[in-house]
């Protein structure tokens, strides 16, 4: 019995060694998590860009629906400010986040007020919640380079009095 003794303080002690080293790397999802969690609160909710150029990567691009509306950061922070001047109160909540093999899936609710110009169309004063499902993409470095959107861009002109009119059939 003795002789086991040293055996198994030998192992107990590798296996906390091994527990302390797997411990000490750096968890490369919440990385991603936390770049996504900037993104939203710092661009999106605050509109402050400073962390814009930090955590994205060259060759950056936005789809939304599809369609590429924006090509690199200077686009990117264009194409926010433009909502943050349509909805000055603008606020996007993740209401769940994935991430998986350098990818980041989220599931979102904008909420905001149109009291600016918002694309083509003028401000209606009227309250509007959207969700919405984004899936980004980050390069070895842990940068975002490409995000795809998707949300019933219909339905958030709904709610703020647009409608559809059909179409003439003469």
């Amino acid at each position: 019995m003795k002789c086991a003794t040293p055996f198994v303080l030998l192992f107990v002690l590798a296996m906390t060694a091994c527990e302390m080293v797997e411990k000490e790397k750096p968890d490369k999802s919440s990385h991603l998590k936390e770049v996504v969690t900037i993104y939203v609160d710092s661009c999106w909710n605050k509109g402050d860009f400073s962390a814009l150029n930090r955590i994205t990567g060259e060759g950056f691009v936005r789809n939304l629906n599809g369609l590429e509306v924006a090509n690199g950061s200077i686009e990117l922070e264009a194409y926010i400010q433009n909502f943050i001047k349509a909805f000055p109160n603008l606020r996007i909540n993740i209401t769940n986040l994935i991430e998986k093999d350098g990818k980041v899936a989220l599931e979102w609710t904008f909420e905001g007020t149109n009291t600016g110009v918002f694309a083509e169309f003028i401000p209606t004063g009227k309250k509007a919640t959207v969700r919405g499902v984004t899936m980004m993409t980050f390069n070895g470095q842990g940068k975002m380079i490409k995000e795809n959107t998707y949300y019933n861009e219909l339905y958030l002109l709904q709610q703020l009095g647009f409608t559809l009119n059909p179409p003439n059939l003469k």
